[in-house]
């Protein structure tokens, strides 16, 4: 077993993060939750449909013909600078995600890895007649087949 992080969280750590994730929220008051059936029904701007959009835009903004009116052009430029800002944070929010979910799963690897060497000791207690371990050995056998079975549901195909 290796210990590979060693981390002690001051709660002063705990409320910095929790408010740096609470002023990114603040800062970006625009935000907005869609329904399943919206995030269906919605066009996808991706990075094949970006080159469309921008050029749209350009040959609307300088051919008076295809201008659809000066309100949709307008908003149409802050749609597309908000679409170019918010995909950069997104980046950023993805990387920070990834490490966060990396760093949670080893973390839990390690304290799960050490949890099953301990129910092992107590197994080995009970077996060596060491008083109070059969009642330590049948706690954590019953939780660990618990997990190993939520384990289990979690991994059956859908």
């Amino acid at each position: 077993m290796e210990n590979r992080i060693d981390v002690v969280l001051t709660p002063e750590s705990k409320e910095t993060i929790f408010q740096a994730c609470k002023s990114a929220k603040a800062g970006m008051p625009y935000l907005t939750k869609l329904s399943e059936e919206e995030r269906k029904t919605l066009q996808k701007v991706d990075d094949g449909r970006k080159p469309f959009v921008q050029k749209s835009l350009e040959f609307a903004t300088n051919n008076a013909a295809l201008d659809p009116g000066s309100d949709l052009l307008r908003g149409m430029q802050k749609d597309i600078e908000l679409y170019a800002f918010l995909s950069a944070v997104e980046h950023e929010l993805h990387q920070l995600l990834e490490m966060v979910n990396d760093t949670k799963q080893l973390a839990g690897s390690e304290a799960y890895d050490v949890a099953r060497f301990i129910y092992m000791k107590a197994k080995m207690n009970v077996k060596m007649g060491i008083p109070g371990s059969q009642a330590i050995a049948d706690e954590l056998g019953k939780l660990y087949k618990q997990s190993s079975n939520v384990t289990k549901i979690k991994e059956l195909p859908h």
